[in-house]
């Protein structure tokens, strides 16, 4: 019988002093989606007021706090520390990736380092985090984005973009997939095809869980068919002569 394969070994680094105490639960809920997190740590100043808003989340998610005391205006004692950390993990040989959770420029250039070793870089950042960490990573993951879940969207949430922003590129990435515009794409295909294009493509990002409700919410540019799991596909709206003409040539 084959070997069950396990799951990634990842390694969690919080960056404390740069996000909010209360976005970690959700954030942990989808990194799980990637795979085990073996390592869990948090970097920061955790004396004070900042302290006590990070105590439970610590307890309740097994993590580890990292205390460096800021000491004056405009030290980065707790990322130094994060990367001298992360380069330990890298080379110590038995992660599979990183889970870093900070919206700051200054972590680019350490993911890039994780990648370069053929291992995976998750980063969960803010919206406004720069282009340049967004880029440098596997995936990058709005933390504004893990409000919307299955169970729990409020439908009075505002997304992150507004709907019509998803459809040029969702054109572009089914042009990239099919031979015709009449032709039939599977949904997991396109979403494959839409992570694989930029980094940080998310349905959540416009307001919707799953891209098949994405879909079918743009309405008119596409025709959605079939039940909301792997089956269901997907393709452009076209005039009936051009679907003749493209059944056709099959």
């Amino acid at each position: 019988m084959p070997t069950e394969q396990r799951p990634a070994r990842l390694a969690l680094l919080i960056d404390a002093d740069n996000v909010p105490a209360r976005t970690i639960g959700r954030a942990i809920t989808e990194m799980e989606k990637y795979g085990q997190l073996v390592v869990r740590r948090a970097y920061g100043d955790f004396a004070g007021p900042h302290g006590v808003a990070w105590e439970e989340t610590l307890v309740r998610h097994a993590i580890v706090p990292r205390h460096l005391a800021i000491s004056g205006r405009g030290k980065n004692a707790a990322d130094i520390a994060l990367v001298i950390d992360a380069m330990d993990l890298l080379h110590g040989g038995v992660l599979g990736g990183f889970c870093i959770v900070s919206g700051d420029s200054d972590f680019a250039n350490l993911a890039i380092r994780i990648r370069e070793q053929n291992l995976e870089c998750y980063i969960f950042g803010g919206e406004g985090a720069p282009e340049r960490l967004k880029q440098a990573c596997s995936r990058f993951v709005y933390l504004e984005n893990l409000r919307f879940d299955l169970l729990h969207a409020d439908p009075k949430m505002k997304p992150l973009r507004p709907i019509g922003d998803a459809l040029l590129i969702v054109k572009s990435a089914i042009a990239r997939l099919v031979d015709h515009p009449a032709d039939w794409v599977s949904i997991h295909l396109l979403q494959h095809e839409l992570e694989s294009r930029t980094t940080d493509f998310d349905t959540r990002t416009y307001g919707h869980v799953r891209l098949r409700d994405l879909l079918v919410a743009l309405k008119r540019p596409f025709v959605v068919d079939g039940p909301r799991d792997s089956t269901a596909r997907v393709r452009m709206r076209v005039a009936k002569s051009r679907r003749k003409i493209a059944a056709s040539k099959e």
